[in-house]
């Protein structure tokens, strides 16, 4: 029995969904309609790292005759 039915709900899930999405997409404005919003980002200065990389201790070596 639910073999019967199983395709017709899935149709009427994808009409639905198409219209949902038809009504959506007629909603929207047209792009020249769209008014012209102004975007500002306040990005901080990145700051340069200083180079912080310890190699280690300076040892000064003597020759020794």
């Amino acid at each position: 029995m639910a073999k019967l039915f199983a395709p017709k709900i899935l149709n009427y899930a994808a009409k639905k969904t198409e219209s949902h999405f038809r009504e959506a997409f007629d909603n929207q404005r047209p792009f020249d309609e769209q008014e012209d919003e102004n975007v500002i980002i306040n990005k901080k200065p990145s700051r340069k790292k200083a180079d912080s990389k310890k190699v280690g201790e300076y040892i000064d070596f003597e020759e020794l005759d």
